[in-house]
């Protein structure tokens, strides 16, 4: 990367603010007319760089005469320049371009070369240049070159030529008129829409499909815009007015001739006539050509060097004062490319090359909008129709796969793939291969392979489809890389021969196996192409690296991995294949994987370092940034977590891709617990803190072995902004996995110590276990318990008292004492909790008839040594979890009753005057029949204003997981928890008689010692806005239909209500989750989502993972967002300006600007923490500098 800038005429990289451009046509092309050019440049080329502040000289000369003075050919594409009247093609055989700090400047220095020059030239056209001091154009109103890639990684990337001539270019010159009349005939809104832009900077999104911004965007052949730097200037003034400059004058250069020749094309759309650019329509083109720009050795001037300064423009200068956390995107790419980074190991030239086509790839999503077609049914490729039926299912989902990955999604000739970016490959690149961007909540395309008549009987039995299938488990990769796919196939070819009784199943794994076996060698040949190409453009490194991925991949198709690469390589590309089938899952404990293979073939830390950051942006390349240029693809059975239906909530999980990626922890043996950090978890962990993507995934297993530079290195990735690693306390968490088991002692230590994360956060044994939860919802067990049974938040006229959903609970005057209220809640709370249960049990392996899970099922325990598919029992370890989303709603709701209603101290309203007030979403949405809108206006008006001031009093009152030190909070807090687990425990262990011989149902089809790991959890995931909808008004101030707290966190300040920058002791907070029930009971993980300010101290943040860690901090989960409020609020209005902002969503992280505005306003009222220490006291502060 420095070689190539180093290259570089030194005036290239000079900011244009004033200047003079000199387009010269020579008497004639003779050598002395060359000498005389290049003395005549390398003078003023030094004049213009003695000067202070730095001048710079750019020089261009016509390809066919630098190609005759230096016997080269020089290839140049003019067709579209010459082929329109929108521009002029004018020709010239050298511009100079020298820029400088004012006109005078210019002025002088051009006076001698001036006169110099006259004497060789026909004729040399003048232009003098200049733009205002606030790089504004058009009148003021545009920002000029906001989008210039002056990073060192672009620049050497898409601008400079490497190969024999490193740092030269080519240009491409237009001088253009302004037709003001034109201009000024359209709004002011028009006018952004003719940009791209708005006058601030930022962007407008696709919709603006005739704006500048839009047709100035081109892609290649991996579906990246390759950029051009501009460094245009205005010149004259149109009828002499300051305001309204005469035109501009184009020059662009890049590193492609035919880039321009593309861009032009596509300004100009299929007509010549009606450009398709609506800028091209208020300007005209009087005067340019195309230009050879030389290295400077080539000229034999100064060239860029090391320590020259690269301008990054000031509306991309914003980051995070903690040195850790960038904004955007080219803030990064500054900082990296140019070693400025804080911690002084930026990835490497290779990385940052790779990182800048990633971001480019996500930056086209503001303006590029492609969706994934609909696979043709398996019925239109590999089978007829009339005999479709009679294959079994699960062989007709093998096919499936096969087809998918043999063929669709990585031939190289495939439509499908190519269109999609599925077959995007950078000779860079250390490992290849492309997931698709199929998430949970955008979905996923599958190859169908049912019969209409099969469709329309799962949907009316199950509302199941070829979609179903969740995956959100762990794949026991460590099975692929010690094996290898060869040994696995004929693992399961001696089952087959040996087993008649599993026939099907085995035929089906045999059959999804090799399909990955033909992804591998699909890919070989496409990285065999590129090392082709590479070797075409003299890239003798980029060759040579496709060449050896070629021989690996070939070698992986049967073969064991024998180097660390070679693991990571096999890794990436299962996983891959799982998700291109439609199984979005994880990736489980990679550290603990591929440690041994690093100890057997040892390569140089960096080296691994290197691969470790590829793997992450191969991981996060095709995350979108654009949610309104989202497509739905979930269908009525899509993603089915429990064997029903899947529809859920879908707007806070776009870039949700299951994606998790676990480390340290206990390793997987009974005994005295042994830490299982090692070199492997460091390189993950520096990954996570300098490669800016949300996926993967981080999650760190933390405990009291932990090393201290692990806990640093976790330390400095969360201020990263990254929102990871999440950490896990081992000791918590694995002594809830052991006591799971509906049967005493059916977990085993050394299983329970082997737990990463799924899809989200949810903690299961790794590789061996498939699960399904189902939501328990307290506060509508609470919207019940107050209201007869039903759940208000849709009373009204239509449903009168709402909807009718339990038992008819007894009136509410009839409710003496709050402990009568508690009983009646915690009944409602159990009738739930079994239809739960029920619904999971009933629903148990309906996925198996429907949508198997053949090529996962080969990386599941269990599913091989039964022959059984993932969905038919298979595998070795089966969880059911209850979830319970609006903890904290639920127990700050309880208080607040008790305050309002109970407390002889505290008390200002009946029961049912609370009710009513509920109902009536605390004054805010008055309905009838609760309140007869006939009366007078301020009659209603007066109950509405008694409402708000109940709410008034709720609000201010002490929240649980605050720190709070008030008794009876977290007395009701500890209680309501104690009482979920134990309703969640009791009810499927001493089988409810309604839940009993459904147990026995299951044990029945799949064997006497078949059993279930019980792991309740406090989670909403994403859902908090979705969980939220469902809800009407709670006691705790929160109005209807709004979000509840995330996971099991401190609910969120009220979301109709400004956020307040309000700061909590973060072990204050922690305490309300020091109990039992949640550190242990939740098994299923309790997650507290904290936000911490930028400017969180290292030394703090690092002394509270260790308390955590050693069990002395309450809890089982914690996530960290980094982030103030002011940022937040920033990145909403100016999201490609915070691009790169990322917060903790449930399991996983998320770019901000992508959240939906309710998810943003949510997080901007989460739960802050300041530092602290154990033996501090929870308290706040309001700082409204955050």
């Amino acid at each position: 990367m420095a070689e190539i800038l180093e290259g570089a005429q030194r005036g290239l990289l000079i900011r244009s603010l004033f200047g003079q451009i000199l387009t010269i046509h020579f008497k004639s092309s003779l050598e002395s007319t060359y000498k005389s050019l290049l003395n005549i440049v390398q003078d003023l080329a030094a004049e213009a760089d003695s000067q202070q502040p730095r001048c710079g000289l750019l020089v261009g000369v016509s390809p066919q005469l630098w190609g005759k003075w230096n016997n080269r050919f020089i290839p140049i594409s003019d067709k579209i320049l010459n082929g329109t009247d929108q521009w002029m093609h004018t020709h010239g055989d050298v511009f100079l371009y020298l820029k400088t700090h004012d006109f005078k400047t210019a002025e002088q220095l051009l006076e001698e070369p001036k006169r110099r020059l006259d004497g060789l030239a026909k004729d040399i056209e003048c232009i003098v240049l200049g733009k205002r001091h606030d790089s504004r154009i058009v009148g003021g109103r545009y920002h000029d070159g906001i989008t210039n890639p002056n990073d060192a990684v672009t620049l050497s990337e898409d601008i400079l030529n490497r190969g024999d001539y490193k740092g030269s270019s080519f240009a491409f010159t237009q001088r253009f008129i302004f037709d003001w009349e034109a201009i000024m005939s359209n709004t002011s809104d028009s006018q952004d829409q003719i940009v791209g832009r708005r006058t601030d900077g930022s962007i407008l999104t696709q919709h603006a499909t005739r704006g500048h911004v839009h047709r100035a965007n081109v892609r290649d052949s991996n579906a990246d815009q390759r950029k051009l730097l501009r460094q245009a200037l205005p010149f004259g003034r149109d009828s002499h007015h300051a305001a309204r400059e005469e035109g501009i004058m184009f020059v662009a250069l890049c590193n492609e001739q035919q880039r321009f020749e593309d861009i032009l094309q596509n300004l100009l759309g299929t007509s010549k006539d009606d450009p398709a650019d609506q800028l091209m329509q208020m300007v005209s083109g009087i005067g340019g050509s195309y230009w050879y720009v030389p290295a400077a050795q080539e000229l034999g001037v100064s060239p860029f060097q090391a320590g020259d300064a690269l301008y990054e423009h000031p509306h991309w200068k914003v980051s995070s004062p903690n040195g850790y956390l960038f904004y955007n995107f080219q803030d990064y790419l500054h900082a990296m490319g140019e070693k400025r980074y804080r911690e002084g190991d930026a990835p490497s030239p290779r990385l940052l090359s790779l990182i800048a086509r990633t971001f480019n790839h996500w930056r086209d999503g503001w303006v590029h909008n492609h969706h994934f077609p609909r696979l043709p049914h398996l019925a239109a490729s590999e089978v007829k129709k009339k005999e479709m039926e009679a294959i079994p299912i699960p062989t007709r989902k093998a096919m499936a796969n096969f087809e998918t990955l043999t063929d669709l999604f990585s031939a190289p000739d495939s439509k499908i793939a190519q269109e999609m970016g599925l077959l995007r490959n950078y000779p860079k690149e250390l490992l290849v291969g492309v997931v698709p961007d199929f998430t949970y909540g955008r979905g996923k395309e599958v190859m169908p392979y049912l019969s209409k008549d099969e469709e329309l009987s799962f949907w009316l039995k199950k509302q199941l489809n070829e979609f179903s299938s969740m995956g959100h488990i762990i794949p026991d990769l460590n099975r692929v890389v010690r094996n290898g796919l060869g040994s696995m196939i004929t693992d399961l070819e001696k089952r087959l021969d040996t087993d008649g009784s599993h026939t099907t199943f085995y035929n089906s794994a045999i059959t999804s196996l090799k399909g990955v076996q033909g992804y591998l060698r699909n890919w070989a040949t496409i990285a065999d192409k590129s090392a082709a190409r590479a070797r075409e453009h003299k890239e003798a490194d980029d060759a040579d690296n496709m060449a050896d991925i070629c021989d690996r991949l070939r070698r992986l198709v049967d073969e064991p991995p024998k180097s660390f690469q070679d693991a990571v390589q096999l890794i990436y590309s299962f996983h891959c294949c799982l998700h291109l089938v439609g199984e979005l899952t994880s990736l489980g404990r990679l550290d603990q994987i591929l440690w041994p293979f690093l100890v057997k073939h040892p390569i140089p830390t960096d080296r691994a370092q290197e691969i470790i950051d590829c793997l992450f942006v191969k991981i996060g390349e095709n995350a979108l940034i654009d949610r309104t240029s989202i497509h739905d693809y979930i269908t009525c059975g899509t993603g089915s977590i429990n064997g029903g239906w899947g529809n859920f909530s879908q707007g806070g999980g776009l870039n949700q891709w299951g994606q998790q990626v676990t480390l340290g922890g206990y390793k997987a043996a009974d005994g005295e617990p042994q830490d299982g950090c090692n070199p492997v978890t460091m390189l993950f962990l520096k990954s996570a803190r300098r490669i800016p993507v949300n996926a993967p995934s981080i999650n760190l297993r933390v405990n009291k072995y932990t090393p201290a530079d692990v806990i640093e290195e976790a330390a400095k990735a969360l201020l990263s902004g990254g929102a990871q690693p999440c950490l896990f306390n081992d000791d918590k968490l694995c002594k809830g996995l052991l006591d799971s088991g509906v049967r005493k002692d059916h977990m085993k230590v050394e299983w329970a110590r082997d737990y990463a994360a799924d899809g989200c956060f949810e903690p299961m044994v790794a590789g061996a276990t498939e699960f399904s939860f189902n939501n328990v919802m307290p506060l509508l067990a609470l919207e019940q318990t107050l209201n007869e049974g039903a759940t208000y938040g849709a009373a009204g006229s239509n449903h009168l008292r709402g909807l009718k959903t339990s038992f008819r609970s007894p009136l509410v005057q009839t409710i003496k004492s709050f402990e009568e209220l508690q009983e009646i809640f915690l009944e409602q709370l159990r009738w739930l909790t079994i239809q739960s249960y029920d619904y999971m049990l009933d629903h148990y392996g309906n996925l198996a008839d429907v949508c198997p899970s053949p090529l996962l099922s080969t990386v599941i325990d269990g599913c091989v040594q039964k022959g059984r598919d993932l969905t038919d029992g298979g595998a070795r370890i089966h969880m059911i979890a209850p979830l319970f989303p609006s903890i904290a709603n639920t127990i700050d709701s309880l208080y607040a009753i008790w305050k309002l209603v109970y407390d002889d101290e505290s008390a200002c309203a009946t029961l049912d005057e609370l009710r009513l007030c509920l109902i009536n979403d605390w004054g805010f949405g008055m309905i009838e029949p609760y309140t007869d809108l006939q009366l007078a206006a301020t009659e209603a008006e007066q109950h509405g204003d008694r409402y708000k001031e109940l709410r008034t009093a709720s609000l201010a009152l002490p929240k649980w997981g605050t720190g709070a030190a008030d008794s009876m909070l977290q007395k009701i807090g500890a209680d309501f928890m104690d009482s979920v687990i134990r309703i969640s425990k009791s009810v499927i262990r001493d089988p409810h008689p309604l839940l009993a011989p459904k147990l026995e149902r299951v044990r029945e089809k799949y064997g006497a010692d078949f059993d279930f790991v019980v792991t309740p959890g406090g989670a909403t995931f994403e859902g908090y806005t979705g969980v939220g909808l469902a809800c009407g008004a709670s006691a705790d101030g929160r109005r209807k239909g709004m979000p509840v707290a995330s996971d099991s966190s401190q609910a969120p300040s009220a979301q109709d209500l400004p956020p307040e920058a309000v700061f909590r002791n973060i072990y204050g907070v922690m305490k309300s989750y020091q109990q039992d029930a949640v550190e242990y009971g939740m098994a299923d993980a309790a997650p507290v989502d904290l936000t911490m300010a930028e400017d969180f101290p290292l030394e703090d943040l690092r002394h509270f993972i260790k308390d955590f860690a050693a069990g002395w901090v309450g809890g089982n989960l914690i996530t960290l967002t980094c982030a103030d409020l002011k940022t937040l609020q920033a990145a909403s209005k100016d999201p490609e300006k915070y691009g790169l902002v990322r917060v903790r969503m449930g399991g996983w992280t998320e770019f901000y600007p992508t959240t939906f505005p309710e998810h943003q306003d949510h997080h901007q009222r989460r739960p802050r923490v300041m530092p602290g220490r154990p033996d501090d006291k929870g308290y706040e502060i309001q700082n409204d500098d955050f």
